[in-house]
């Protein structure tokens, strides 16, 4: 077991703040429960609790003493659920203060910003109870049957699929593909559930950050087309439009540290760099908002989790990985920029995937991976651009030539401050 060094005890006091902050910001949402039978300084203290059973684990080598503070948490929020004058059990919040001490036990295991990540996602749950509890009537039957299709690939079939290369230049590997449709899918699934239930009345920006998530191109097309509709729309269907396409270089920034962690620093500059001047560019033009209308139309994506979905993606991926092979050995860096131009016209996600992974296996330069990377994103905003000009009112052309040249201005500004 990985424990925390002896000898820093400026990293265990920032365990024990750490502890604070994850306790506080659990109990903060509880408090706000009139029923509640714990809120902030009781969250607080579990938190502290748990990583006191850490800190004495590591420093003495027995765990012992976990288990049995656990068992006394657990026993004083039944008491206290027992002496509760409420009617309604609040099963919720013993969990929650279970789920609390256990994250202050796991800060000293070696991995200190895992609980706090988990932290958010326990708040986060606890904080949208009513949005959640209305998920089984936001789901249709199709919704229902497409989770249980994801499920099945996620948990029975994957792990059964061999991990071993297959085909031309050893590039298919099927473990390997059917773990990245399982990450990809799950990616696009968050962006697909948001849309779903915070519909387009919960906040247009938002709706345009979780479509660019499912779908860059639906989102595009829906909201360009509403603009020649009605053209008063134009300016915040602008904004929209670039900021599904800003959560692209967030997108790329995820898959590539969980696929190839050692080819971020290559690639940050033009990702932060994209990204940072994107999101000035949207800032500015954030100023001149219109009202919204009423009959906003929302983006209509297939639910990502779809059987057909998934094995279209994989195909694609499997064909984008073996022509960049090709095409690299017959004519070198320019055959996997050609291969990027065109693959990354429609999709960024599968020609940005087969660059890390020929670049992982020394197939392919980084250097070379990143410049394909760069050009995919590059002919992936000209296709889109074309589309919203074809679809939209003629008021959206400069503006989204400018958002997308922002973009791209400024990934080349972090590329030269920082090459590859």
């Amino acid at each position: 077991m990985t424990i925390v060094p002896e000898s820093q005890p400026l990293q265990h006091l920032l365990l024990f703040a750490q502890a604070v902050g994850i306790g506080f910001l659990i109990g903060l949402e509880r408090e706000k429960h009139s029923n509640a039978i714990a809120g902030l300084r009781t969250f607080t203290l579990i938190a502290l609790t748990g990583a006191l059973s850490g800190y004495i684990g590591t420093q003495s080598g027995s765990w012992m003493m976990a288990p049995v503070l656990a068992t006394l948490v657990a026993a004083s929020l039944i008491v206290a659920q027992v002496k509760s004058r409420s009617r309604e059990p609040d099963t919720t919040t013993v969990l929650a203060g279970l789920m609390t001490y256990g994250l202050g036990v796991a800060l000293w295991l070696g991995h200190p910003l895992l609980p706090g990540g988990l932290a958010i996602v326990v708040m986060a749950l606890l904080y949208f109870r009513k949005e959640l509890r209305q998920v089984p009537h936001r789901l249709n039957s199709t919704d229902v049957s497409s989770f249980l299709q994801f499920a099945a690939v996620a948990f029975i079939l994957l792990p059964v699929l061999p991990n071993e290369q297959y085909g031309p230049y050893d590039v298919f590997n099927p473990y390997q593909t059917g773990w990245l449709v399982v990450l990809i899918s799950g990616i696009s699934l968050s962006g697909y559930l948001a849309l779903r239930f915070l519909g387009a009345h919960a906040g247009l920006m938002l709706v345009g950050l979780m479509g660019g998530l499912v779908s860059t191109t639906a989102t595009t097309l829906v909201y360009a087309r509403y603009s020649r509709q009605t053209p008063v729309f134009a300016p915040l269907a602008v904004r929209i439009i670039l900021l599904s396409h800003l959560i692209l270089f967030v997108r790329v920034g995820v898959v590539t540290s969980v696929l190839a962690p050692e080819l971020l620093k290559a690639l940050l500059p033009w990702l932060a760099g994209g990204l940072c001047a994107g999101l000035l560019f949207a800032g500015l033009r954030a100023r001149y908002g219109q009202p919204i209308p009423e009959d906003v139309p929302q983006p209509e994506v297939k639910n990502p989790a779809e059987l057909k979905t998934a094995v279209g993606f994989a195909l694609t991926f499997v064909l984008v990985l073996w022509l960049s092979a090709f095409m690299n050995e017959q004519f070198a860096s320019l055959g996997s920029y050609l291969v990027a131009f065109f693959s990354g016209l429609t999709d960024v996600d599968a020609i940005t995937i087969a660059n890390l992974k020929l670049a992982q296996e020394g197939q392919i330069p980084h250097r070379v991976a990143v410049v394909a990377i760069v050009i995919a994103f590059v002919a992936n905003f000209i296709f889109k651009y074309g589309a919203a000009v074809v679809a939209g009112h003629r008021s959206i052309r400069l503006s989204l030539a400018l958002g997308f040249g922002s973009m791209v201005a400024g990934g080349m500004v972090g590329l030269l401050v920082f090459p590859v």
